[in-house]
């Protein structure tokens, strides 16, 4: 079966993949003839005749891990030149992925929060040193919201925008466990109804006593990016999601609804969504005590996640986002050139139950955006995409421009 995919990839690609290595080719719409003759792997979209390995790859690497459907986007010096849908966007697997499906990003929407956050640092209207929340310490902070039920760690004054961004600000989840995933008990300190909402999460989290000292070590935590979403729809008086694309990607090219909120119920979500392959019988945060659901569908609020892992987009965003801001280390969210050479290679991934996410860039001139609709599989497929990747000739474009 995989053989047969593989080799119907590579013909399809031949047929509408044309143009010369660097000129973007039309956009080729989804073939029922293509979904019937791929043997349960529909493959959509447009395709380069340099890249038929990618497809081989790719439908590889989902058969060999059960994945249902994915997208792929791979952009050269900003300029998308592949653009694919493969394996199916329902729970039945009969209607095939389309290449330009939105899909949750999991944690690939911290670095986009970030890079919105770097804008108004370039603006002057904070610092990285700013205080991220306004706790009583002189000169007070960004965030005003009152501890719960009073400050849990005087630490927490110290707690600056650096912090957050670097994942430096004290919280350890590896000991404390993930604090904006215990809605239940959060809504119920409160003696509201769950789920609690971000402002009574964060509350809440500035109740309790801190795992180090900031800026003392690292440790990986949602909470940095959830509190980064907050202050920035405070201080621009503007959803999360506007503030991202008047700031971020709107300057790069990236379509009005290519990038939206997510939404935790199906109803809700948007049209070009598939479903989200995830476990059965979860706890519903916003009926604890009702029936149990599929995870992707109200085991947390996917609504107050939208500054740490809520966003959702195409894969086609990812790659143009990638292009032109960095995705990971001390320089996350800065602008960069979308020709830059360098030795470099960053990335970020996303996991949620039903959502694995990929944003890959490289000093080739080269970034690129995956999404599936199962859970993670980022980390093991960005190997199997470098590697085909190293063995194309890309030619000379770009410059040279130091980064990691």
């Amino acid at each position: 079966m995989g053989v047969l995919c593989a080799a119907v990839c590579a013909v399809w690609l031949m047929l509408v993949g044309g143009a010369a290595f660097g000129q973007v080719p039309s956009q080729v719409p989804s073939s029922e003839a293509v979904v019937a003759s791929a043997d349960r792997c529909p493959v959509s979209g447009a395709g380069h005749p340099a890249l038929v390995a990618v497809d081989e790859a790719m439908v590889r690497f989902m058969r060999e891990n059960d994945i249902p459907g994915a997208t792929v986007a791979i952009a050269l010096d900003g300029e998308v030149v592949f653009e694919r849908g493969y394996g199916w966007a329902d729970e039945a697997r009969t209607e095939a992925m389309r290449p330009d499906a939105m899909m949750r990003l999991a944690s690939v929407s911290k670095p986009i929060t970030m890079a919105a956050v770097r804008t108004l640092i370039e603006e002057g209207a904070f610092g990285l040193e700013s205080f991220a929340f306004d706790l009583g310490q002189d000169g007070g902070g960004l965030l005003k919201l009152s501890p719960y039920p009073e400050l849990g760690d005087e630490r927490l004054r110290g707690v600056t925008v650096r912090h957050l961004m670097r994942h430096e600000g004290g919280w350890d989840r590896s000991t404390a466990g993930d604090l904006t995933y215990m809605e239940v008990p959060i809504a119920g300190a409160f003696g509201v109804a769950s789920p609690p909402g971000r402002e009574r999460t964060v509350r809440w989290i500035l109740g309790r006593r801190l795992e180090f000292a900031p800026g003392e070590r690292s440790a990986y935590s949602n909470i940095g990016a959830l509190t980064l979403g907050l202050i920035l729809e405070e201080r621009e008086g503007m959803a999360l999601d506007e503030v991202i694309q008047r700031r971020v990607l709107d300057p790069i090219g990236v379509a009005d609804g290519d990038h939206v909120a997510g939404r935790t119920f199906l109803a809700d979500r948007d049209a070009r969504e598939p479903w989200y392959h995830g476990r059965s019988g979860r706890v519903n945060v916003f009926d604890p005590v009702g029936a149990r659901v599929d995870g992707p569908c109200g085991s947390w609020d996917h609504e107050a996640r939208i500054g740490q892992g809520g966003q959702v987009a195409t894969a086609e965003a990812l790659a143009r986002f990638a292009a032109h801001y960095w995705v990971n280390g001390e320089r996350i969210g800065v602008r960069k050139s979308p020709t830059a050479r360098g030795g470099w290679k960053w990335n970020h991934t996303g996991s949620l139950d039903g959502t694995g996410a990929l944003v890959r860039q490289r000093g080739d001139g080269l970034t690129y955006g995956v999404l599936f609709n199962s859970r993670g599989h980022g980390g093991a497929v960005r190997g199997v995409l470098d590697d085909v990747l190293d063995g194309v000739e890309w030619g000379e474009k770009g410059n040279e421009e130091g980064g990691r």
